[in-house]
């Protein structure tokens, strides 16, 4: 029996202890699986973070730095690691200090300061290079001078004007004195056009290139007015279009002929007249139309429309004025031959004696004699040509009787 008693407790015993080697090992399990997932990292990058510069700035004026730097974060929160990488939740910030540096160029760690220290950080660039100068401070008038000199060949400045006309420039005593004026900074080319507009400011040495300063105001109000040369041109209308069926031609009228257009002086000396185009399809009978002036590209008239009165011409008409024309040669009104000669010797006995009358005063009496016998004559010839028609009737009648014989 009490070998039976001590066998069983020793299966408990070994029961007992397997149990808690099991338990044992799976409790150290879960805490070891934790910690390596604890120690997984994250990487975030925060693009173009601004520098602060820690310096005298009554004092000093720096210059030649970059203002911005990107910054990678590492960290095990994630959570932790997306506030920071964000700019309007971040707390750390990248610093660079010259409070201990004199005058000249130096190169100067960046450090990122406030934050977490749960967070790893590192700066691309990690050095700023930086220029230190003795703070000066000048106004200078505005040059506009640079703006009248893209001015379009032709183009007139009128008036131009800027607001304010002075501004407040500061830099490094150094370079200061390169500074040989302010100006407008455009990317305009040419000025062709009235302007008006804000403008940037940009201190400049002698040959244009532009410098390190801070001005004050930054922008100006700039007008300009400008006036283009002119020329007056033609108006040429020309048919577009097909001609209705019948109409060989149209007649074109324009209320204006001429218009005077606008632009740059080289455009201008290459037009001499503004065609009018005119759409005459469907048209049968006078039609008055608005046309569209069309001045060239880049160049302006001073005319947008005219009134065009479009006439056709029809082929009957031609046809019927000629016809008329030959009628009038080929079928002259009748008259025979004798009649003419009658009239002819007529005129000249008329001419006669309206010569004498001018050359000797003749009398009433033999006036009227001889108007008598002028008149007498007259009757006799005309009863000669009566009676030589009537023999003409005559012979044609035997001549027609023989015929049918």
């Amino acid at each position: 029996m009490l070998k039976k008693k001590k066998k069983s407790n020793i299966v408990y015993g070994l029961l007992a202890l397997f149990f808690s080697l099991l338990l044992f090992f799976n409790a150290n399990g879960s805490n070891f699986q934790n910690s390596i997932a604890s120690s997984e990292t994250y990487d975030e990058t925060a693009h173009d973070v601004p520098i602060t510069i820690d310096y005298d700035s009554d004092e000093y004026y720096i210059q030649g730095y970059e203002k911005t730097a990107d910054v990678t974060l590492s960290g095990a929160n994630r959570v932790q690691l997306n506030a920071e990488a964000n700019e309007e939740t971040r707390n750390f910030e990248v610093v660079a200090d010259l409070t201990d540096l004199e005058e000249g160029t130096h190169d100067v760690p960046l450090e990122i300061e406030n934050l977490s220290n749960s967070v790893d950080a590192s700066a691309d660039p990690d050095t700023l290079t930086v220029t230190i100068e003795k703070r000066e401070t000048k106004n200078f008038q505005i040059d506009t001078q640079d703006l009248e000199d893209k001015l379009q060949d032709g183009f007139e400045l009128d008036n131009m004007s800027v607001s304010p006309q002075e501004v407040e420039v500061t830099s490094g005593e150094e370079t200061m004195k390169d500074i040989s004026k302010v100006v407008v900074s455009s990317e305009l080319e040419t000025i062709n056009e009235n302007i008006s507009d804000s403008f940037s400011l940009q201190a400049v040495d002698e040959n244009g290139e532009s410098l390190s300063a801070s001005l004050n105001p930054q922008t100006v109000d700039l007008q300009m007015e400008v006036s283009a040369p002119d020329k007056e041109v033609s108006l040429e209308p020309s048919q577009t279009g097909e001609a209705a069926e019948g109409v060989t031609d149209y007649d074109f009228q324009l209320s204006e002929n001429s218009a005077t257009i606008t632009g740059a002086q080289n455009l201008l000396d290459e037009v001499d007249s503004l065609e009018v185009p005119i759409d005459v399809t469907d048209i049968t009978e006078p039609t008055t139309r608005n046309i569209d002036v069309q001045a060239p590209s880049q160049l302006s008239a001073d005319i947008d429309t005219v009134t065009a009165n479009i006439t056709p011409i029809f082929e009957d008409s031609d046809t019927q004025e000629s016809n008329g024309d030959e009628s009038a040669t080929d079928n002259p009104a009748p008259a025979n031959e004798e009649d003419n000669g009658e009239n002819e010797n007529v005129e000249e006995e008329t001419t006669e004696t309206t010569e004498s009358s001018q050359v000797e005063e003749t009398s009433p009496e033999e006036t009227t004699t001889q108007e008598t016998q002028e008149t007498a004559q007259t009757e006799t010839e005309n009863s000669q040509e009566v009676q030589g028609s009537a023999d003409e009737q005559i012979d044609s009648s035997e001549n027609e009787e023989e015929i049918e014989r």
